[in-house]
């Protein structure tokens, strides 16, 4: 079960480091660079998704894939509402912590009215966790 944690959670920060490249454009670094927060909520990116891929195959061995999916959804549009800061609608980019969690909510909100970006995050989040639902089953046999 070691091994199978620790690659989700390579996937599942692969994943989340390619919605914030996505969302950002490409100048994730750039604007980290310039805005040191940055660094702090990547830090806490890592330190989630290795406690979420801990929850999730806990859970998991409980036959409960459907709260996983919700967990993973989760995990991925808050990354994508906090890195979009400053990269979408032209807007500055927030300064200090509080802001930074303040625009996160209204690009979270905002983005709640697009059809394409909850779609493939729904999609993404369903097919990360029903995999790891049969990676676990198969470690049971």
């Amino acid at each position: 079960m070691r091994w199978l944690m620790i690659k989700n959670t390579l996937f599942t920060l692969v994943i989340g480091f390619a919605v914030i490249w996505l969302i950002s454009y490409g100048k994730f670094l750039t604007t980290a660079s310039k805005y040191p927060v940055d660094y702090v909520f990547l830090i806490m990116g890592v330190v989630l998704a290795i406690l979420t891929s801990f929850y999730t195959l806990r859970d998991l061995q409980r036959n409960s894939w459907h709260k996983s999916a919700v967990i993973y959804l989760v995990y991925y549009y808050g990354g994508l509402g906090l890195f979009s800061d400053g990269h979408q609608a032209g807007w500055s980019h927030s300064d200090g912590f509080v802001d930074k969690v303040l625009m996160a909510g209204v690009y979270m909100f905002v983005f709640l009215f697009s059809f394409f970006i909850p779609l493939i995050l729904v999609a993404i989040s369903m097919i990360q966790a029903y995999l790891l639902s049969i990676a676990v089953e198969n470690r049971r046999i």
